[in-house]
């Protein structure tokens, strides 16, 4: 009897052994667990594109300005045209920011003979009584309700002939009054980041 237990012991020992070399050589078989996750990282916004619009200003003295402006290409398309104008333009090309929520062309306008920037605002202020300031980063204007659009005017920093306007229109993805569109942010942010250089 001792010896039948001596031998089943001794089987038992030898299978334990068995399945425990079997599991060593799986292991080594496996590939390695791959590190756990410590969350998905947050995806990076886009980095934004820079669109140019160039003109001349001046008469005799004339120089090249050249406007640069950022923008998220998810949210904009741009383009430079020279019809199909978002508003009636006497500049020869203007600027075409497509939104989602607004529409916005950028383009050079002159000054009348013997105005400035001051004369040009008062003249706004007496034609038009749905008016007020507005500041985006460096640039500070007047914005005026212009019909269906909001006229934005902007001084150009150096510059005695021309000045900035732009033109503002509302699509239907944004709910809220015209009038509205002169504080709100991702259009502030958006003019914000107009450049101009002299050459």
């Amino acid at each position: 009897m001792l010896l039948k237990w001596k031998i089943i012991a001794a089987l038992t020992l030898t299978a334990a052994g068995a399945v425990a070399s079997g599991i060593a050589v799986l292991r080594q078989k496996l590939p390695p667990a791959p590190p756990a996750a410590e969350g998905t990282p947050a995806a990076e916004p886009a980095s934004p594109n820079t669109g140019f619009y160039s003109f001349i200003s001046g008469y005799q003295d004339a120089v090249t300005v050249e406007l640069s402006i950022d923008y998220d290409p998810e949210k904009f398309s741009f383009v430079v045209v020279e019809d199909e104008f978002l508003n009636y333009s006497s500049a020869s090309h203007a600027a075409i920011l497509y939104g989602e929520e607004f529409n916005v062309q950028l383009e050079y306008a002159p000054f009348f003979s013997g105005e400035d920037f001051a004369a040009h605002r008062a003249a706004l202020e007496e034609k038009y009584q749905t008016r007020g300031e507005i500041e985006c980063g460096a640039h500070k204007g007047i914005w005026v309700l212009d019909g269906d659009n909001i006229a934005i005017h902007f001084p150009i920093p150096d510059d005695t002939h021309s000045y900035l306007l732009v033109t503002v229109q509302k699509t239907p993805d944004y709910d809220d009054e015209l009038t509205t569109l002169p504080d709100y942010a991702p259009l502030k942010d958006l003019l914000s980041t107009i450049r101009f250089t002299r050459s």
